[in-house]
This record gives structure tokens, sequence and C-alpha cells, in this order.
């Protein structure tokens, strides 16, 4: 049985709170699933060929030293 999230508040008490409870509550594999319907969604958006190669999420690189 597929479980239906929603919820209905005025915008002034609109926070993060629920968004990031519903997406723990998705396994790993939804959360990848989703993730890669929204990057090839705005490849589409953007009038972009669908390239395979080029679907990625964006990287960062940062330079960590122990204190």
């Amino acid at each position: 049985m597929k479980k239906i999230w929603e919820r209905i508040v005025p915008l002034s008490r609109a926070d993060r709170k629920w968004d990031i409870e519903f997406w723990q509550a998705q396994s790993a594999s939804m959360r990848f699933h989703v993730t890669l319907k929204m990057i090839e969604d705005v490849h589409k958006f953007k009038g972009k060929k669908k390239n395979v190669d080029r679907l990625r999420l964006q990287r960062s690189v940062e330079n960590l030293k122990q204190a």
C-alpha cells in the first residue's frame, strides 16, 4: 500500500521540519531515484539533450585538515 504524505499550513508557519522527516522516512534507493528524476527534468527544462554521461550531481571539493 502506498503511503501519502500531506501537509497544509500557512506559509508563515512553514518550516523544513516536515520535509526533513519525509525524506528521512524514504529509503536511500528512493531518494536516489527521485534525485535522478529531478536532474533529468532540469535537463529537459533547459532544452538539453539527454546524455547519460552528463547527468550527475554537482560535486564540491573541500580540503579538510585535522585541528
